[in-house]
């Protein structure tokens, strides 16, 4: 009975959340790991990267959800999640990830309705919304988020 209910806990349960995935802790990774680690770390959790025509590396997570991973000097330089949503919820997905930054790193050194941005920590992180409907993407009923770890140096 004790397995069963360990093996509950460890079984990863749907969340209602759209953003809790956009952090590098989800994928067992941090900025500064060297390639060989992050290649093998996504290997163990069967994420499949490739290279994109940059060189960095994509994962595929869902067909809206996918990330790319950038590296200097073989070491993880930024990882930038990105959300591919309905319009409307691209707005919720926003005000949801700008409360969890908030609840984690205080107030942000700048921040507007579509912008928030923290340069005060390492990592830096930099969130961005495009829910205009006037956008290439917007006008197929489309908005983005994305969300960007990085070193700055």
């Amino acid at each position: 009975m004790t397995a069963i209910f360990a093996l509950l806990l460890a079984t990863a349960f749907p969340s209602t959340s759209q953003t809790s995935w956009m952090r590098p802790e989800s994928f067992h990774l941090f900025i500064g790991m060297r390639r060989a680690v992050v290649l093998e770390t996504l290997k163990d959790f069967g994420w499949k990267a490739e290279k994109d025509k940059r060189g960095d590396l994509f994962v595929d997570y869902t067909d809206e959800r996918s990330f790319t991973l950038h590296f200097d000097h073989d070491r993880l330089h930024s990882i930038r999640f990105e959300l591919y949503t309905i319009v409307g919820q691209a707005r919720q997905a926003f005000d949801e990830q700008r409360s969890f930054l908030h609840a984690t790193f205080g107030k942000p050194k700048k921040a507007s309705k579509k912008i928030v941005f923290y340069n005060n920590r390492l990592p830096n992180v930099m969130m961005v919304l495009n829910d205009d409907p006037k956008s290439d993407i917007g006008k197929k009923g489309v908005g983005l988020l994305v969300v960007r770890y990085y070193d700055p140096r």
